[in-house]
């Protein structure tokens, strides 16, 4: 009996252990949910880059709060050096050297920062020197700054943190019957003129060092064979500009004298060097700026420029709040001048006594708002004038009735291409900006009209020889040859549109760009939607498809992926790197083409996936690129340059794995107006197409090209984050919507509910527990959509417009726009004033019927908005809190339209998630739902926690 029992208590005890254990085994390998307080653990990578040959990579991993990592990695055995804290590298030019930035801990930083700890005393950054090969870098402590030469050299340079010297003693009184020691004769150093501080060049891999002291400002040759650098000493005795010859080891003075010296631009071709220095009205009280060009190793100047100068205009003056540059050949300088600034009449009167206000008048060309926000640019603005070294001329280009001026040929070209935007700034406040193009004569600065009210500045040729107009209105791409101002239409013998054939805004669209230009500018690339055509800018030739078709007969839009930054033309009959994406699969690859000869694009990798080509090496066919998808982060893979076994050499989130993710999917359906439409759709990555799921919606403008898109968990600007919300259950759509001129509001209606619908009718979508979530524009069709249907249990709006006709003349704070031009030309897409079509406003407005609103809806918007005025959240919650509808307004205090500050990101990330899974998953309502907080507890709590709970992580 006893063994008889014994065996049935064993039977028994076996199929337990059997159960605990595949219970033990399903719970250790169920993956993790994605929570909010995992998101400073997600990295990113940044700033990828190959040393000249190709055998080096370095990369940067930063965590999205803390002290991220610089991996420098052999790309052949794929060994790694870690440099923590290290950023903005840079390889030696014999590729044998890595050098960069190591900042301190951020823990310090912030303990500093928290401490009020004076500057002198705050954590400072170190250079780290890295020989490749070896695994420990050389670190330089306290380093400002560092920089070694553009292209060449075996020095680098850096200046360190001075730590600043004790206060000095008072100097003792004379002894009695002594005389005080006599002042100094002559212009003394000014307050505001500062001395330098040491500059220290090292030889790369050597222990060679030099010391340069009071250094105020540097660069180096392009060779880098000099040093060039201004000096400021403590007395103004050793003031002035000095070169240094790294081959000969010895200092050569430019100029010595007493005064400031700024921008220093050096020129290799020519040996000429280009500085501006008050040096010579040094002893005025407001000392004036000249420009000095040397050639090194002359002891006068080749030229200087003063205010008095002829061609400077009377009572202008040169600055230094300019671009100085030569031209290519050294032939010319480019500096910068200003009207003299009017002395500002003095004013007794105390400030409580002053009066302090805006006025408005009609005939402004500005808005006072605008006016306000760029009085200090424009106080501060300069003009560009040209010194011709040649002849010792100058030639004033720009001025104040014709502001923007573009010399082509890298500065070498006889006309300039210049706008005038003067005569339609008012235009700016209900429609798009215009211009006045202008042709410049580089040599004498004379002018000629060539185009009037011009929605597109032209963009000039490589030479400077043609511009390139693009006609808004024929949609058309035509040259301007600058010396003769003939036009010549490019683009109507393509046999395809060139313009944006889906932009619905009520404006002129735009186009689909230039691919850029050949060499000797004989050919110009133009775009259609798929393919690239090669036209002769002098119209001669026809147009000839470089893509021989390929693009449309597959739906491949195809754009030239630049690979040589050095260069700015295309070589002919060299290879043209392409990057290829299908409209209807959204697969992107890499192609190879030419410009000139026969043959159609090679495919050399074409993947389901966001391609990206990141960077190649200088003197090698090394390249790194990236690939992405929904679940793949684009870490870089490393290939040649014929994209062919790629090897992946990063792994930013490697915790991924341990996460319950999601993946995305193309779908489609028709909208209520039978238009073919096409969405992302995002599912748990444990989906069972059995069960019924929780959905969100949401949308934009068109989103479907993001299929691809990979999405780390973060806190949220101002949107949700599909990949946080399908880790956590829900589905995730996010349709396209085309838009009707007129009817923006019922055009989202059109597409997304039959988009909804369309995936109800699949069966994995519980109808009952679907939300829909959007910003700024997406915000206003969420507050459109709940007074058209009551098909969406809970709304989500950021940023929202309720009302269209306060908004019309509200202003974009940002920019001191009035947001007249946002309805009638632009995103909202009513194409007519308040006064020609009313009732399309009152149509389009949520506030006009919120009385049909039966969705509960939480919005939020910042009391700082620069976008949408935030008044427009209010509007919209203080109606439906009178028709006494559940709504919810976040207002966070001093943020802008998008979210900038991470504790106010991750609140709002956190709110969003409480109230969806309030109203689609039935969890409790947090008590800022259900309680609110008020005001006298503000600061106090923020109403997070559930009933009955703690406050609630993250």
């Amino acid at each position: 009996m006893m063994a008889a029992s014994h065996a049935r208590g064993r039977g028994r005890v076996v199929p337990v252990l059997l159960v605990l254990l595949s219970l033990f085994s399903g719970a250790y390998g169920q993956k993790k949910v994605l929570t909010h307080d995992l998101y400073d653990s997600w990295k990113s990578i940044r700033s990828p880059m190959l040393s000249k040959d190709g055998k080096w990579l370095a990369y940067q991993v930063a965590p999205q709060v803390g002290d991220g990592v610089l991996i420098v990695r052999a790309t052949a055995s794929g060994a790694e050096v870690k440099i923590e804290r290290g950023t903005a590298a840079n390889f030696s030019h014999d590729s044998k050297y890595l050098l960069c930035t190591v900042v301190p801990p951020k823990e310090e930083v912030d303990k500093a920062r928290r401490e009020k700890k004076p500057a002198k005393d705050q954590p400072k950054n170190s250079l780290a020197v890295l020989e490749l090969g070896q695994s420990t870098p050389k670190v330089i402590e306290r380093v400002r700054s560092w920089r070694l030469a553009e292209k060449g050299g075996s020095w680098f340079a850096y200046q360190i943190e001075e730590v600043p010297p004790a206060t000095p003693a008072q100097p003792a009184k004379p002894a009695e019957g002594q005389e005080a020691a006599e002042k100094p004769q002559g212009p003394q150093k000014k307050k505001d003129h500062a001395p330098g501080t040491p500059l220290l060049l090292q030889q790369i891999g050597s222990a060679k060092e030099i010391r340069v002291p009071d250094v105020a400002s540097y660069t180096f040759s392009e060779d880098g064979s000099l040093v060039l650098f201004a000096a400021s000493t403590k007395d103004g005795k050793g003031d002035g500009v000095f070169y240094l010859d790294l081959g000969k080891e010895a200092t050569y003075p430019v100029v010595s004298a007493l005064g400031r010296y700024s921008q220093l631009t050096y020129h290799d071709k020519t040996r000429r060097l280009a500085f501006l220095s008050d040096k010579d009205d040094y002893a005025a009280e407001k000392p004036k700026q000249s420009l000095f060009v040397y050639r090194l190793g002359e002891v006068k100047e080749q030229a200087m420029v003063s205010a008095t100068t002829s061609g400077v205009p009377q009572d202008w003056e040169i600055v230094t709040r300019g671009a100085l540059r030569f031209s290519d050949s050294g032939a010319r300088v480019q500096f910068a001048t200003a009207p003299l600034a009017p002395e500002a009449p003095k004013d007794d009167t105390p400030e409580e006594e002053k009066v302090q206000v805006d006025v408005w008048n009609w005939r402004d060309p500005q808005l006072q708002p605008q006016q306000l926000l760029q009085a200090n640019a424009e106080r501060n603005r300069s003009y560009t004038a040209v010194l011709h070294l040649g002849s010792n001329r100058v030639v004033q280009l720009s001025s104040p009735d014709l502001r923007t001026v573009n010399v082509g040929g890298k500065g070498d070209a006889k006309f300039a291409v210049a706008a005038d935007d003067r005569p339609y700034l008012q235009h700016i406040s209900w429609d798009q900006g215009y211009y006045d193009i202008y042709i410049v004569n580089v040599e004498d600065g004379s002018r000629k009209k060539a185009l009037e009210q011009w929605a597109v500045v032209p963009s000039t040729s490589p030479s400077g020889r043609f511009a390139m107009v693009y006609d808004e209105v024929k949609r058309t791409w035509s040259s301007l040859e600058l010396a003769t101002g003939k036009i010549t239409d490019l683009s109507s013998a393509i046999p395809y549109a060139i313009h944006d054939e889906e932009d619905d805004h009520p404006a002129n669209p735009g186009s689909y760009g230039l691919s850029g230009w050949t060499d000797g500018d004989k050919r110009v690339l133009i775009n259609d939607r798929f393919d690239i055509w090669a036209c002769d800018p002098t119209g001669a030739a026809k147009p000839t498809c470089v893509t021989d078709g390929v693009g449309r007969a597959f739906r491949i839009s195809f754009r030239p992926v630049v690979m040589d930054r050095e260069r700015d033309t295309l070589d002919p009959a060299a290879p043209l790197f392409l990057l290829g994406m299908n409209e209807d699969t959204k697969a992107t690859g890499f192609f190879r083409d030419r410009v000139e000869g026969v043959g159609s694009p090679e495919r050399l990798l074409y993947e389901d996936a966001i391609l990206t080509f990141t960077t190649k090496a200088e003197q090698s066919d090394t390249i790194v690129y990236t690939r992405q998808t929904f679940t793949e982060y684009p870490d870089l893979w490393l290939a040649t340059t014929h994209f062919q076994g790629g090897k992946k050499v990063s792994e930013a989130n490697p915790q991924q794995s341990e996460y319950n993710w999601g993946a995305s999917e193309l779908v489609r359906w028709v909208s209520g107006e039978g238009v073919p439409l096409s969405g992302v759709l995002v599912k748990p990555e444990n989906f069972d197409p059995a069960k019924k799921y929780p959905m969100i919606v949401y949308f934009y403008e068109r989103l479907s090209d993001q299929l691809h898109r990979h999405r780390v968990p973060a806190p949220s600007a101002s949107t949700i984050n599909p990949t946080v919300y399908a880790s956590n259950g829900y589905l995730v759509f996010m349709p396209d919507i085309p838009y009707e001129i007129g009817f923006p509001g019922e055009s989202s209606e059109q597409a997304i509910i039959p988009g909804v619908l369309s995936l109800i009718d699949r069966g994995f979508v519980d109808r009952q527990r679907i939300g829909i979530q959007g910003q700024s524009w997406g915000g206003y069709q969420v507050a459109f959509l709940v007074t058209r249907t009551n098909l969406f249990r809970a709304a989500c709006a950021g940023a929202p417009v309720s009302n269209m006709f306060s908004a019309y003349g509200g202003i974009r704070w940002g920019s001191g726009l009035v947001r007249a031009m946002q309805y009638e030309k632009g995103q909202s897409r009513i194409g007519a004033t308040i006064w020609d079509k009313p009732l399309l406003y009152i149509e389009n407005s949520p506030v006009f019927w919120a009385d049909r609103v039966n969705t509960p809806l939480l919005m939020m918007h910042n009391d700082k908005d620069g976008a949408v005025p935030w008044y427009q959240g209010i509007e919209y919650f203080t109606a439906l809190r009178r028709l006494q509808k559940p709504v919810w307004l976040v207002v966070y205090n001093n943020e802008d339209h998008n979210l900038t500050r991470r504790p106010n990101q991750k609140d709002w990330a956190v709110r969003m998630q409480q109230f969806f899974d309030h109203y689609l998953k039935d969890a409790p309502a947090p008590k800022w739902m259900t309680e609110g907080v008020p005001a006298v507890e503000k600061g106090r709590t923020l109403g997070l926690e559930m009933p009955g709970a703690g406050k609630p992580g993250g």
